[in-house]
């Protein structure tokens, strides 16, 4: 009976794990964790977050995003500028050869505007990213509690897109 309910028990951590885990692969490109701050049920925008290692010898950009939750997706980062910290649109984003772009909260992420569904705590909506060499990779991001701690990062999920 004990190794039964080990077996169960190995079993339930295993499944967790996995229905937990979710990282993609394109190319040479590994990308790990999409995740979205959860948002007002009334928003209408949204960010999505996530590392992008670069396994290959020759820098990768991305170029462009899409989301079928928004009526326009982008590509943004904050810029300082004039003193202060903006949040800018840019149009691509470098990941170095053998590097990692983090993109998190205060600096570059995936902006989705006019929101067609607002995604609530604990679903999972799809991203394709299009990338100059890798190609196209479509990726599924969580959406988490605002005070999630990607290993990356030991502050709150803070940004502002009230200008939005």
């Amino acid at each position: 009976m004990k190794k039964l309910i080990n077996l169960f028990l190995g079993s339930t951590l295993l499944l967790s794990t996995l229905a937990n885990a979710h990282d993609y692969q394109g190319g040479n490109l590994h990308i790990d964790h999409p995740w979205s701050k959860q948002v007002p049920p009334t928003s209408k925008v949204a960010a999505a977050f996530f590392d992008i290692q670069n396994h290959g010898h020759e820098a990768d950009t991305l170029i462009k995003a899409e989301s079928p939750i928004a009526g326009k997706t982008e590509l943004h980062a904050h810029i300082h500028e004039d003193g202060m910290m903006k949040m800018r649109e840019v149009e691509s984003i470098d990941v170095p050869a053998q590097g990692t772009r983090t993109l998190k909260p205060g600096s570059y992420h995936i902006m989705f505007f006019e929101l067609k569904q607002v995604p609530a705590l604990g679903d999972r909506f799809p991203l394709t990213l299009y990338f100059a060499k890798a190609g196209k990779v479509d990726v599924e991001v969580a959406v988490e509690e605002a005070t999630f701690q990607p290993k990356q990062q030991n502050n709150k999920h803070a940004m502002d897109h009230s200008g939005h």
